[in-house]
């Protein structure tokens, strides 16, 4: 109820309101249904486009000034904007006009832009076409996926897709089944080159068809009475090898994964020459193969595999034939809870998914998609910020953080939070936050349930930005953001700020 208090009007339909509020807190708390319409008509709009004009700096609090000159921070590194969002008042903001790394802060743009412009109902549809009929059993023609650039097509969405065909009676095809990713113009990417880590899956690259986020998860179960972990590797890759099982040790739960001692240098081969701590438990290690181009098709061919379906073709790249009429669609969820998966955690992939569907989706519904692309989404994010704000447009490669050229200034990320808190679709956004000391990448964070915040960190940038709940009851906007080799200190630096909006 922390974001209900506040200035009461009567609306248009003879109750006080903000209802929009009300409703979203409702719908929260009893998964009561809202309209967007409803919500469109309750909550309108005020423009945060005004004339930009420089604003004198104010003097940091002394408590934050002694903090950051422990931590080692010069002033100059620091840009923070505090301000009342009923009000417009700042009680603090210091070097806010900089550009600056924002990290994965850059995340509000992609998000906001993409409620405006898609809508929090819209889904991502992955068609299935046949080529052939179905007799006895048999399909005898080719399978087509269009890849729909679905940030969230993980195993269970694939396993539907194919279990759609088998549901029609399908259990061998005489012909290939081919995978359409046309949808996005994306370049191919070396995983290793931001950060010389390329089996991370932050660093896979965006895919048309992206199956679990291209990434392998690689499961190590104790055996309860033998000794040995049992190892499972989902999604089933065609042609993956790797160990079915690994010497259990005693001892601490360490860092298991450089105790496995595993091999990773052939792509279709997984080795584990070491042994796992019994006291581990069961643990689940994410990992990205190399060969990002492949994955997909691996991966559907091995479920359609353990499904008990057979093929005389192959599964390949290829184009969707013109004239062909889709025999299923597999829907992805709406674009209000891909967003909360996305920011609650920070996933790039999903970042980078959403950003490029934004040029490959019009906003009308009934025109047909186009093909994706980072110039063509950089272009409609700069359309869509040059009609709503008057700070400078941030600069974004990919939609998702993970660049150092990015920049965004304070001032920008306050311009925005203040429209998003006064859109209709305010309540998604901030539900898609993470809510200090409880969830997400602030589930540590000692100020418990007074803030909704997105994180941001790289090596060199720290940063936080969004809304917090103060104890006089008002609701303030806060952006603070490190650039420094010394970023990696500045976590105390985030959790004073919050601190000292929450106390006001």
């Amino acid at each position: 109820m922390k974001f209900l208090s506040g200035h009461l009007r009567r609306g248009a339909f003879g109750f006080e309101v903000q209802a929009w509020r009300v409703a979203w807190v409702l719908a929260l708390l009893y998964g009561i249904g809202v309209p967007a319409q409803a919500l469109a008509q309750s909550a309108p709009v005020q423009s945060t486009k005004a004339p930009g004009r420089a604003q004198p700096e104010l003097a940091l609090p002394e408590t934050i000034v002694r903090l950051m000159q422990t931590l080692e921070l010069p002033e100059q590194s620091l840009s923070v904007v505090v301000r009342e969002v009923d009000s417009g008042a700042e009680p603090m903001h210091h070097r806010a006009d900089e550009m600056r790394t924002p990290a994965s802060l850059i995340k509000l743009v992609t998000t906001q832009a993409a409620l405006d412009l898609l809508g929090p109902a819209f889904v991502w549809q992955t068609p299935l076409y046949v080529s052939g009929p179905i007799q006895g059993g048999v399909l005898r023609g080719d399978v087509y996926v269009k890849g729909s650039g679905d940030p969230k097509f993980n195993l269970e969405a694939a396993t539907k897709l194919l279990q759609s065909l088998k549901g029609m009676g399908v259990q061998r095809i005489e012909g290939d089944w081919v995978i359409d990713k046309t949808l996005f113009d994306v370049r191919l990417k070396d995983p290793g080159a931001f950060d010389g880590e390329p089996f991370k899956p932050y660093n896979v690259g965006a895919d048309a068809l992206l199956v679990n986020f291209n990434a392998l998860l690689l499961t190590l179960t104790p055996d309860a009475v033998l000794p040995l972990a049992h190892v499972r590797v989902q999604p089933p890759l065609l042609g993956l090898v790797y160990p079915a099982s690994v010497p259990l040790t005693a001892g601490p739960c360490a860092d298991y994964r450089a105790q496995l001692k595993a091999d990773f240098s052939q792509a279709l081969s997984i080795r584990l020459a070491g042994s796992y701590p019994r006291a581990c438990a069961q643990q689940v290690w994410p990992l990205a193969p190399p060969n990002a181009q492949e994955f997909s098709v691996r991966a559907l061919a091995g479920l359609w595999r353990d499904l008990g379906g057979e093929i005389s073709g192959d599964f390949k790249l290829g184009v969707v034939p013109k004239g062909l009429t889709p025999l299923w669609r597999q829907d992805s969820p709406p674009l209000g809870d891909v967003i909360r998966d996305m920011n609650k955690f920070s996933n790039n992939v999903m970042a980078h998914q959403l950003y490029l569907s934004l040029s490959a989706y019009p906003s009308t519904p009934q025109s047909a998609p186009k093909v994706g692309s980072d110039e063509a989404s950089a272009q409609r994010v700069h359309d869509w910020w040059k009609e709503r704000f008057s700070a400078p447009e941030p600069r974004t490669l990919e939609g998702s953080g993970l660049s150092r050229e990015d920049r965004m200034s304070a001032r920008a990320f306050t311009q925005l939070l203040q429209y998003a808190w006064e859109s209709p679709y305010s309540p998604e956004l901030i539900a898609s936050l993470p809510i200090s000391g409880e969830d997400g990448t602030l589930k540590k964070s000692q100020a418990v349930g007074v803030a909704h915040l997105k994180t941001g960190s790289l090596n060199g940038v720290l940063g936080v930005a969004g809304f917090v709940q103060a104890r006089n009851h008002r609701r303030y906007i806060l952006v603070a953001l490190v650039n420094h080799a010394n970023a990696a200190k500045a976590r105390p630096l985030m959790e004073a700020w919050i601190e000292w909006v929450a106390n006001r």
